[in-house]
This record gives structure tokens, C-alpha cells and sequence, in this order.
């Protein structure tokens, strides 16, 4: 918590600097220069508009998984229309020439803005947190340690009458804002660097991000049963994460890319190409496999499909993606987080970040994931992992 802002504040400062060595960080900054209440109030209203968003009533209702109390939770799914909506939005306010180059000349002021509203809403989530039942409490909510629970999160899913913080967070907050972000700095390395379009490098890393999100809407359903939104509490980790690390942090090589123009060859470009739709490829199977296994393991079209039994009820698939290693998704995601920093060029290892961040992340998760599996499924599991015997990459990890 006392780390994670200082470090956005240090990556988006040297991505704007022309030298951008690692070494090269020389903060000047006053307290004017990370905070403006114009902003704020920008930011709040970027904020309740996907709120609004967020409330149409428009798209199906889903359900989430079983929680303890055997509640299912239902969920709008409508985050691919409120992109198209704030798509539209964009597409008006270049037409009537609203320059929205405004955010990236105070990225900054937003960044702190985005930290301030993150932190105001950690509070509010953990004050009222205190008048929950123990069976709307998460894992981390129950561990009695103060620091840790409102990091982690004491409620499991929050809400404002029939508003899911935790949801809109996760969906319209942290993906639309990636994409929004990323839009920007197309525009600002237009405007910068005075090209008539922008440049190989920006279009890659917009295009393969803009893929990456465009999936997680169209599949917004499968969300539900992700990590974040089934098991862990709301607090300070998934607020700041949604509200700033994600459009802020994700959105890095763009940033990167509009004061340093990277040449490249269409060689090298094919190869960038063929090495994300690689990861997309293997990332998107696992996860479509995965999910409608889940939903139906009689679907007829998964005969061919491995499994063995559990005494929790379910079932462990030993076969396809699912039986090369254990988290295929994960490993398809890390190889499409090095295809997104590779437009960056190798000048400066900023941009790759990321790249490294992510890699962290998910073998951090898998940690966490298995940790999970491990009590649910008991010896199951361990007879799962002789099967299968590679977390993420075969004979390596």
C-alpha cells in the first residue's frame, strides 16, 4: 500500500522523459503538480459514467458461482455495450474537436486523482464492512489482522443496494479505462511526434490490448468465476488495482511510445504479430475449454476430454490444454504481456515492465490458486499434480 503509488508515479514520470533510464529520476515534483481539484472532478465524472454504464438495463444477467451461504450473486453483462457507448462518446467529442489531449497533458493529476478515490473507497468498503454477517465476509476478512484485512478485503462482495463495487471495478473501471488510456497516447504521439497517423509500434500495442479487452467482454460472463471477483474480498488491492493500476500501469507502452519513436521492420513486426496471436491463441482455447467444461462435463463435444473424479464433486481435467500444464491460461497470457512490450524496442527496459510485472503476478496467483485447490480437492489434488505435473511452462516451472 505504501509502495504501489510511489511506483506508478515513478513509471508514468520517466515514460514522459526522453531519457529514460532507470537511473535517470530526478522527482521535483510540488504538491500542485500531482494534485488539481479540476481534475478530480474530470475523473469523478469518467467515474459515474461508467457507473451509469454499469446500471442499464441492457444485457443478460448471469450468475456468479456458489458462495458459502449458497447464495449465487447475478451480475448484468454489459461491459462490451459500455465500451461501444464510451466509444461513440469519443468518436462525438473528436467530431466537435474537444481535445482530449487534456489527459494525457495531467496524467499525472489524474493518476493521483485515481489514487485518492481509490483509497476513499477502500475506506468506505472496510468502515462498512464492520455491519456485515460472518457469511458475507471473505477468507482474509475473518484472519483478525487489521493491515492485512483491509488490504485483502473484509467483505466478499460489497454492495450499494443492487450495485456491485467489486464487479464495476473489475469490468468497466480497470478495462475500459486500459483501452481509454491507450486511445490517448495514440493521439498524443500523433500530436508529439506530428504524424498524420500513428506509428506501427502504437497501433500493435493498441490493437493486441484492444483484442485482449474486446475478449474479456465478450466473455465477461466467464469473469464471474475468476480469482478476484469468486474468492477474494474488496479492499485496497483489488480498489487501486481497478481504479489506477490497471489504466494506468497497463497502458505503459503506449505511454512509452509517444516520446520515443521505435523503427520497426516488417519482419520483426510479423514476428511481434505471430508471437501475441500464438499466446492469444493458447490463452483463449484453455479459457473456452475450461469454462464450457465447467458449465456441462456431458457436453458431448468434450467427450474427447480427460477428467478424473473428486470427492468434492467435481471434475479435473488431465487432457488438452488442461493436461500440457496446469495453468494454460496463464502461460498464454504471459507470452502475449512480452508480445505487447516488444513494439518498445530495446532502447530502455521501462516499457517491459510490464512484461515482468505480469510474469510476477501470475506465478504469484498460481501460488494462491493451488493453495485453493489443495483444501478443496485434498488428495485429489495431489494425484491431479502427478498427472499433471507443470504448473505453467513444461519442464521448466
Amino acid at each position: 500500500m505504501l509502495s504501489m503509488p510511489p511506483l506508478l508515479y515513478y513509471l508514468v514520470y520517466m515514460c514522459t522523459q526522453e531519457d529514460a533510464s532507470l537511473c535517470n529520476f530526478y522527482p521535483h515534483w510540488t504538491f500542485s503538480d500531482l494534485w488539481d481539484s479540476t481534475v478530480f472532478g474530470y475523473f469523478a465524472l469518467w467515474i459515474l459514467l461508467l457507473a451509469l454504464l454499469h446500471l442499464l438495463p441492457i444485457g443478460k444477467i448471469a450468475h456468479g458461482v456458489r458462495l458459502a451461504n449458497g447464495k449465487r450473486l447475478r451480475y448484468r453483462i454489459n461491459g462490451l455495450l459500455a465500451l461501444f457507448l464510451v466509444g461513440i462518446l469519443v468518436a462525438v467529442l473528436s467530431y466537435q474537436r474537444i481535445s482530449l489531449l487534456y489527459v494525457y497533458d495531467h496524467l499525472h493529476q489524474f493518476a493521483a486523482s485515481a489514487t485518492l478515490l481509490s483509497l476513499m473507497l477502500s475506506a468506505y468498503v472496510f468502515i462498512r464492512s464492520r455491519t456485515a454477517s460472518q457469511e458475507d465476509l471473505s477468507t482474509a476478512g475473518k484472519s483478525g489482522n487489521l493491515i492485512y484485512t483491509f488490504f485483502m478485503g473484509r467483505e466478499l462482495n460489497p454492495h450499494i443496494g443492487k450495485f456491485d463495487l467489486k464487479h464495476f471495478s473489475a469490468v468497466h473501471v480497470a478495462l475500459i479505462g486500459w483501452v481509454f488510456n491507450n486511445f490517448i497516447m495514440l493521439l498524443a504521439e500523433m500530436n508529439v511526434q506530428q504524424l498524420e497517423i500513428p506509428s506501427p509500434s502504437m497501433i500493435l500495442v493498441n490493437a493486441f490490448q484492444l483484442l485482449y479487452v474486446l475478449h474479456a467482454l465478450w466473455h465477461q460472463e466467464n469473469i464471474l468465476t475468476s480469482l478476484d471477483i469468486a474468492h477474494d474480498g474488496f479492499g485496497f488491492m483489488l480498489a487501486f488495482g481497478n481504479l489506477v493500476w490497471v489504466p494506468f500501469v497497463y497502458s505503459l507502452q503506449a505511454l512509452y511510445l509517444v516520446k520515443h519513436p521505435v523503427e520497426i521492420s516488417q519482419a520483426a513486426l510479423a514476428a511481434i504479430v505471430a508471437l501475441n496471436t500464438f499466446g492469444y491463441v493458447i490463452f483463449r482455447r484453455a479459457n473456452n475449454l475450461k469454462n464450457a467444461f465447467r458449465k456441462n462435463p456431458e457436453d458431448p463435444r468434450l467427450s474427447y476430454l480427460n477428467s478424473i473424479p473428486t470427492s468434492y464433486g467435481s471434475q479435473l481435467l488431465i487432457s488438452g490444454w488442461w493436461g500440457f500444464v496446469r495453468h494454460p491460461n496463464y502461460l498464454g497470457d504471459i507470452i502475449m504481456a512480452w508480445a505487447w512490450c516488444l513494439p518498445c524496442g530495446f532502447d530502455y527496459i521501462l516499457p517491459y515492465f510490464y512484461g515482468f510485472f505480469l510474469t510476477g503476478l501470475l506465478i504469484h496467483r498460481v501460488s494462491r490458486v493451488e493453495h485453493q485447490c489443495r483444501r478443496k480437492y485434498g488428495h485429489d489434488w495431489d494425484k491431479y499434480c502427478k498427472l499433471v505435473p507443470y504448473r505453467i511452462v513444461p519442464y521448466v516451472y
